[in-house]
């Protein structure tokens, strides 16, 4: 017997984005974004991470917003994307030479940026269906950032990449 669906309309739908997205920003803020900041020694992939902390701070906040323009109380949805993320990156890292981590955690903070640009740029569209301009607001204001971050973190793989005379 299937169990009746428990979103059956967009607003639900996006209730259920925003909730996905609180949970990734949070996780970020609080565990991962400060993991890869103990674990990176490379200064300059350490400063582009450190700036990004003071952001995902401000997309919480948002997304908080979010929720109360819409009349909701905020809440947290798992995110099993991100969750396989952060397992792909513990489960790999001892394999990954120690002069090669920068570039490799650069990788994964990458793969998190385009995780999170879906999720937004999904729940974008859900929001302009509904009309929720404020909402719509609020996310691109998130999604400008973490496309930023996106571009940043490229730089960096580009750099992190260029051979240093390693002797392959």
């Amino acid at each position: 017997m299937t169990a009746p669906p428990q979103i059956e309309t967009i607003a639900e739908l996006l209730l259920a984005e925003l909730g996905k997205l609180l949970t990734v920003e949070e996780t970020l803020f609080k565990r991962v974004l400060p993991q890869l900041l103990h674990d990176v020694h490379d200064e300059q992939l350490k400063t582009a991470l450190a700036e990004h902390v003071d952001q995902t701070r401000g997309h919480v906040g948002n997304l908080q917003e979010a929720f109360l323009t819409l009349s909701a109380v905020p809440a947290g949805r798992s995110a099993p994307g991100l969750d396989g993320l952060i397992r792909e990156r513990e489960s790999a890292i001892s394999e990954v030479d120690p002069a090669l981590r920068a570039g490799f955690d650069c990788a994964t903070a990458m793969g998190i940026e385009h995780y999170e640009i879906s999720a937004y740029e999904a729940a974008i569209r859900l929001s302009e269906a509904l009309g929720a301009e404020q909402v719509g607001k609020l996310l691109r204001a998130n999604l400008e950032q973490e496309l930023a971050a996106l571009e940043k973190l490229g730089k960096e793989a580009d750099r992190l990449a260029k051979p240093t005379g390693d002797k392959d």
